[in-house]
């Protein structure tokens, strides 16, 4: 193994770690239940404010325009 391999083998490999621990987390959408604070069944706007993207994503999400989301309509953010 060449001496640049071995120096940096170890903190590519750390950084890819890193990395892929990053985009795990980036895809882990909040449940519905979690949200769903009252536990009416429905996402209020005020609700989702506590979830930046999703608060950001709301008004597209809310495809009946009624100001809260559904299981149906939550379960199209990704």
């Amino acid at each position: 193994m060449s001496r640049f391999s071995a120096l940096t083998a170890p903190a590519l490999l750390a950084s890819l770690g890193i990395l892929a621990a990053g985009a795990a987390v980036a895809q882990n959408k909040p449940s519905f239940e979690s949200l769903d604070k009252n536990g009416d069944g429905k996402i209020s706007l005020n609700e989702a404010s506590g979830h930046d993207a999703l608060f950001v994503a709301f008004k597209g999400l809310d495809t009946n325009k009624d100001g809260e989301l559904t299981r149906e309509e939550f379960a199209n953010y990704k």
